[in-house]
This record gives structure tokens, C-alpha cells and sequence, in this order.
């Protein structure tokens, strides 16, 4: 079950708890940064660092450590002007894991401070108006960024650029709602007309097809127009197939006991919404079983179409019933996240067997999830699983996010198509201006998906899992 997100905190609300993370890097280096945000940074920099500050700025100084001081730099923020729009606490230290974890510790030792949870501190910027909600997932873009196309990508979002556009057409709907709504209170009064019907049509219009240019055109073309790839990998008879059915929901492949049932490689959109949050899905590959032994003209095409796919892959889920996992690594980029699956999770594993793994259905070996097929046992594990690689996949995260937001502007044009269809523009009033105002409403819904204005639960929550602690 996914955890709900945050939500848009009332004027004048607070945050209790103060948080604390390492915001650099896991791993020996000549620095890291531990941040706290809340209400509690006053207290632990008082405790903490000598000489006591509270003032705003950079300062040198000492931490405690265990009673014992270590040399550190020291950024004082005040909220509302900081990145999450609390009081916050930078601490630039060596950068050895075990004095980090120390202080990590020391800091959670002040009465009101806890560890941070996964993005938790682009979730408060959020929730204090710092951050719109699509700048948060351009932050989380630019974290899971590999390469030059991807960070420009992730750096439009993150800037407001887009949401910018976004905004301009919302505060336009909400202007022409507005004004429909106020004829429609003063509908008694035949001299009273807020809008025309030709002005509304025309300004509907203009923003529908902007709103249709950007869906088609710009966004489509970041994101590729097209899910990640994820392709299920694996020797011949590794129960690829039955996976591949179960996850869809239907019998797409062919299964069967014999070896090499599967010549075509197949593809078909998976959609994981309810394992990771609305807007995201990938494209799911069933491959041929790969076999370096395979003979005969149909065998070798076979492998062939196998094996490009497997190198255009966004990421791989590795199937192997025997849980061992040992040859396809070797021929994939380290950077394509895999998930491997003990597939066959009803059967003795090899590495039980040969006493070295787990009992019957559990993830032994390497495998980072075992599952049953047939009955669809742990099936919503390696769905999540799916989502967590496809979103680690290079332009993962910014791939997703730009898919959403070019469904939901593309349903709030679809909205603003059948609210121009009840309008009569040579009318002096609107026929049935209800109707026009709820399409409208429909449209402002849409778009406040993306802004994150008008956003349910289990959106924004899937937004900040994709952080990684400290961010």
C-alpha cells in the first residue's frame, strides 16, 4: 500500500519535529553536509557547536561529538528564507561515514530531532510554499540525472520553467471561471454580462491549443514520448513469459514447457499506478531466452532481436527459477538498474539444494525478490520493484514526471474541447453556463495535478519517495 503524501499546509500550521540527514554523498570524502530543518535547530546549535551562534550566516567553529570537539563550518538559516522555509542547519565536516553517523547520532539526541525520511526536506519546502510541485520533481530529476540530455531536462523542471506556462494557463481558467460563475449569480439580470461568449471562446481556444501544442510537441519530445524500457531477461524456460502475463493481467504470451516458446520479443505498456503513484508506467519487454547455444536460422533471429533489445533497455528484470544470477551482468552497462527475480518460487531453488540458500518462496541467493506466477505470490513486490528501477533508469525520474504532466494537460484540453462545444459565439450569454463552469473546474483540476494545488495523496507521496534521504 503506498503511503500518503504530504499535503499544502494551512496559514499559520507548523512542522513539530526537527529533522537531520547527510545531504552529500554516502562514502569517505574530504567533506559532507548534515542539515537539520525545524523548529529545534536553535536548541541543537546552541548544544552542539561552540562558539554558540544563532545568528544568521557562516561561521567556524567546533561540534561535539561524543563531549569531544571537531572543527566544522557552520550555516545558519532563518525561515522563512531558506530552502524549506524553516530555521536550518548546515554542518560541513570531514567526510568520514563514522564521524558523520556520530554526529547524525549526537544531533538525534536533541530533544525534537529526528532522522529525515526519504526527500523529506524538498517536502517541507513544498508544504511551505518554497517549492511548487513541480519544481520538487525536478529536483528529484536532477538527483537521478545520468547524462547531459537528462539533467537539462530535469533542470527545466526544476527551475519553474515549465510550471511557469502551467501557472499562466491556470490563473487564465480561473479568471474565465470566475467571471461564469458570476453571471450565473446575477443570471436574473439580462444586463448583466461578465464575459461575452465570442471573448470566452476565444480565449478558451487559445489556451486549448497551447495546451495541445505542449502535450504533442515539447513535452513528449523530453520525455521521448515513451516509457522506460524494461525488458525481462534470462535463460530459456526461466519463467519469463508466466511473469509477463501475470504482471499484465492477461495471457500475451505464449507458455509452454518446452524450451524456446518465445521467438518474438514482445512489448506492452505495463502501468503501475497502484504500486508507485498515478503517471507512471513502463513499456515491458518479454525476451527470447538467451542462449549462446541456440542453432538454426529462427533460433539465432531470435537471439538477435534478444539481444538489441536487452541493449536498448532502460532496466532489466534478471528471471532465473534457480536463483543463482550468474552470466547476464556481465554483457549489461552497470548503469541500467536490474532487478533480479527468483522466478518459479514454488519450487526448491538450486541454491537450496546445495544448502548454501533460503526455504522454498523466499529470495534466495542474489535475488532480490522471489515470486509465484501462478498464483501471484509477491507479484506487487516486483511491481514495485519495476517502478523503483524504472525510476533509478538514466532520465527515469524526469521521464515520469514529464509523462504525467503531459496526460493531465492533455485531459484539461479535453475538458476545454467540450466546454467550447456549449458555446454559441455569435449569443449574448452563455446557454448553459453551469455546464461551461464545471468544464472549466475539470481543466483547473487537471492542471493543479501538476502544480500540486489541487493534488491527491498518493501522488505527491510518490513525487518525494523518489528522493533519497537528505534531499
Amino acid at each position: 500500500m503506498h503511503t500518503p503524501g504530504p499535503q499544502p499546509r494551512p496559514p499559520g500550521a507548523t512542522i513539530a519535529e526537527t529533522i537531520v540527514a547527510c545531504a552529500t554523498a554516502p562514502g569517505r570524502s574530504g567533506r559532507t553536509i548534515v542539515r537539520l530543518s525545524g523548529p529545534a535547530v536553535e536548541t541543537a546549535c546552541s548544544s552542539l557547536f561552540q562558539p554558540a551562534t544563532n545568528r544568521r550566516g557562516v561561521c567556524r567553529g567546533d561540534v561535539l561529538i561524543g563531549g569531544r570537539p571537531c572543527p566544522a563550518i557552520v550555516l545558519r538559516g532563518v525561515g522563512p528564507a531558506s530552502y524549506t522555509g524553516e530555521d536550518t542547519l548546515e554542518v560541513v565536516l570531514p567526510g568520514n561515514p563514522d564521524l558523520v553517523e556520530r554526529f547524525v547520532e549526537a544531533c538525534c539526541a536533541v530533544a525534537g530531532v529526528r532522522r529525515a525520511g526519504p526527500g523529506e526536506f524538498s517536502a517541507r519546502a513544498y508544504l511551505n510554499g518554497r517549492l511548487a510541485l513541480d519544481e520538487a520533481e525536478g529536483v528529484a530529476a536532477v538527483i537521478a540525472a545520468r547524462t547531459s540530455d537528462d539533467l537539462a531536462a530535469a533542470q527545466q523542471l526544476a527551475s519553474g520553467e515549465l510550471g511557469r506556462v502551467y501557472r499562466d494557463w491556470a490563473d487564465e481558467l480561473t479568471t474565465l471561471l470566475a467571471l461564469i460563475e458570476a453571471g450565473i449569480d446575477f443570471v436574473d439580470q439580462e444586463d448583466v454580462v461578465p464575459i461575452l461568449p465570442r471573448d470566452l471562446q476565444q480565449r478558451l481556444g487559445r489556451v486549448r491549443r497551447e495546451m495541445a501544442e505542449r502535450s504533442k510537441g515539447g513535452i513528449a519530445e523530453s520525455a521521448e514520448g515513451l516509457p522506460p524500457l524494461v525488458v525481462l531477461a534470462g535463460a530459456p524456460n526461466a519463467g519469463k513469459s508466466t511473469l509477463f502475463n501475470a504482471l499484465l493481467g492477461r495471457a500475451r504470451s505464449v507458455v509452454a514447457a518446452e524450451s524456446g516458446t518465445t521467438r518474438d520479443v514482445l512489448i506492452e505498456t505495463l502501468a503501475l499506478e497502484e504500486a508507485a503513484g498515478p503517471g507512471l508506467a513502463v513499456r515491458l519487454a518479454d525476451l527470447p531466452g538467451l542462449d549462446a547455444d541456440a542453432t538454426g536460422g529462427a533460433a539465432q533471429a531470435a537471439q538477435e532481436a534478444a539481444i538489441e533489445t536487452l541493449d536498448r533497455a532502460d532496466a532489466v528484470v534478471y528471471c532465473d527459477p534457480q536463483g543463482r544470477f550468474v552470466g547476464l551482468e556481465t554483457g549489461i552497462s552497470s548503469r541500467v538498474p536490474m532487478l533480479r527475480v527468483q522466478t518459479k518460487a514454488d519450487l526448491p531453488s538450486a541454491a537450496l539444494l546445495e544448502g548454501t540458500g533460503h526455504a522454498p518462496g523466499t529470495a534466495g541467493g542474489s535475488s532480490d525478490v522471489a515470486v509465484c506466477a501462478l498464483d501471484g505470490w509477491r507479484l506487487d513486490v516486483v511491481r514495485r520493484g519495476i517502478a523503483d528501477i524504472a525510476l533509478r533508469a538514466p532520465g527515469g525520474s524526469c521521464a515520469v514526471a514529464l509523462a504525467r504532466h503531459a496526460r493531465e494537460i492533455g485531459r484539461a484540453a479535453c475538458a476545454l474541447e467540450a466546454v467550447e462545444a456549449e458555446i454559441d459565439p455569435t449569443a449574448r450569454a452563455l446557454d448553459a453556463p453551469e455546464l461551461v463552469a464545471d468544464g472549466l473546474r475539470s481543466a483547473v483540476d487537471s492542471l493543479g495535478q501538476i502544480l500540486g494545488r489541487i493534488t491527491p495523496d498518493d501522488v505527491i507521496g510518490r513525487v518525494f519517495a523518489t528522493f533519497c534521504v537528505g534531499k
